[in-house]
């Protein structure tokens, strides 16, 4: 008799935790995914403002360049294309890359028409990049990741271009070893 007070109580018991660990982990999981959401949304909305400014500058380009020449047009044209997309940030960054590069060789003398809005463009990429780092962080925090991967959330990509000075190519700079890496000894990886 006392034995099946214990089972009843254990049983009881064992319900009890499991019905409580089942809400928590329902309202951890739609916390999670909505701090998720809210943060894409920043990041997502951030990028709008950035991809504005950044046709803002198309058009003040075009309108002082002296000559409208064909490789102006296409890498304007590419970087517009690419960006409304947005499907590959590295090719979007390289596209910028190309455009900023022609623009500082080719049309020196937009420097004074073009210097304010520089700064906005690198004062929005590194409040874009700030924004990346906020959800990318939240994203990757345990049980975060867990959930995300499961609603289709993934990482974002961070910009490095910066506007009205010499930039290293992203392709090249990709494909460097980061800082932390290039003096660790890797060969007991081959044993």
């Amino acid at each position: 008799m006392n034995l099946m007070k214990a089972l009843k109580f254990f049983i009881k018991f064992i319900v009890t935790i499991l019905v409580i660990g089942g809400i928590l982990f329902y309202l951890v999981q739609k916390d999670t995914l909505n701090n998720l959401e809210k943060r894409k949304k920043n990041v997502t909305s951030l990028w709008a403002k950035f991809d504005q400014k950044l046709n803002e500058r198309d058009k003040l380009v075009l309108s002082f360049a002296s000559t409208n020449s064909d490789s102006l047009k296409y890498l304007i044209d590419k970087s517009k294309f690419d960006r409304k997309k947005k499907v590959n940030l590295l090719g979007i960054e390289f596209d910028e890359y190309n455009l900023n590069k022609f623009l500082m060789n080719k049309y020196p003398n937009l420097e004074k028409e073009t210097e304010g809005t520089y700064r906005e463009l690198n004062e929005m990429t590194n409040e874009y990049n700030s924004s990346v780092e906020d959800y990318n962080v939240y994203y990757t925090i345990f049980p975060h990741f867990i959930f995300a991967k499961r609603k289709g959330f993934k990482r974002d990509k961070y910009l490095t271009i910066k506007y009205g000075k010499e930039n290293q190519d992203p392709i090249e700079k990709s494909k460097e070893l980061p800082e932390w890496a290039k003096n660790v000894d890797t060969t007991f990886l081959s044993k």
